[in-house]
């Protein structure tokens, strides 16, 4: 079970690193790009030998290579700068002093993104950020949770979902607390609070699939069992740091509503599954506050 934790650990980072990375058509070019700027322009990098080539995508969709050859003294050209000006017009931002660079390029593109002034500082470009509030019920067989039977019981809980405010954020932050019940068969019960992250690789307007991480959980259980002939019952508080892999999708049904659906527990980097096939599933509906 192990063996196949991690390769299912390894697999599914893997896909995301893939899913991180979109397929574009430049000047007649196919290339895979990875986007490392995301908002009025986008800077989108491929790796190729050690050394990078640098795109920039605007709001129109158009995406140009920012280029600066040399000539055959060494003398560059620095065409990328004339290029950038063109893109950022009217904002009086400088191109002198933006360097060729990953960094360089990085901290120019996110200046004027984030509204910034003709030396590209951040003192003035405060990220906001915007919260959503949700509620969920669902089913759950405990795949962590060290039980002989195979049993489902029921869930329900509430989160609150922490992102930056943009369109189509793709990355975001949470706290969860989630009930679960007992049943006849399992006299288990527990409450667990949980703060994690979810990115989002698959994100247009009208609904998103995303990977969901919970990174760490305090859980307060108790269960009572037959010892004896007798009735026990006992009761725990565990902090942990379980790494928990899931799915979930938001469906947007209003302006500020949405429908969203996760199937959690797919799997855990450090806490071993129970050897039942994972059942965690979740409805609920969340709203931006």
């Amino acid at each position: 079970m192990k063996k196949l934790s991690f390769l299912l650990a390894s697999f599914f980072m893997y896909s995301l690193n893939m899913l991180a990375q979109q397929t574009y058509t430049v000047n007649g070019e196919s290339l895979e790009l990875s986007l490392e700027v995301e908002g009025d322009l986008d800077l989108l990098l491929l790796k190729q030998n050690d050394r990078f080539r640098f795109f920039v995508k605007d709001a129109h969709e158009h995406i140009q290579e920012l280029i600066n050859s040399k000539d055959i003294d060494g003398t560059y050209f620095n065409e990328y700068r004339h290029t950038l000006e063109k893109l950022t017009e009217g904002s009086n931002m400088s191109t002198e002093l933006v360097a060729f660079s990953k960094y360089g390029l990085k901290q120019f593109i996110k200046a004027y993104n984030g509204k910034g002034t003709k030396r590209f500082a951040y003192t003035n470009d405060k990220v906001k950020t915007q919260t959503r509030i949700g509620v969920f019920t669902g089913m759950t067989n405990h795949p962590l949770v060290d039980h002989p039977g195979n049993v489902k019981t029921a869930l329900f809980g509430v989160e609150l979902e922490l992102f930056e405010k943009k369109e189509l954020p793709r990355q975001s932050g949470f706290i969860s607390v989630e009930r679960t019940l007992k049943h006849d068969d399992f006299d288990y019960v527990s409450t667990i609070i949980a703060l994690g992250y979810r990115f989002r690789f698959i994100n247009p307007s009208k609904f998103n699939i995303y990977a969901n991480l919970q990174m760490a959980t305090y859980t307060f259980s108790k269960q009572t069992a037959v010892f004896n002939e007798e009735d026990m019952t006992v009761k725990n508080n565990a902090f942990r740091a379980p790494f928990i892999f899931g799915l979930g999708s938001d469906i947007k049904v209003s302006s500020s509503g949405y429908m969203t659906f996760i199937y959690n527990e797919l799997f855990s980097v450090f806490v071993k599954n129970n050897g039942h096939f994972p059942v965690n599933f979740s409805i609920g509906y969340k709203m931006n506050l």
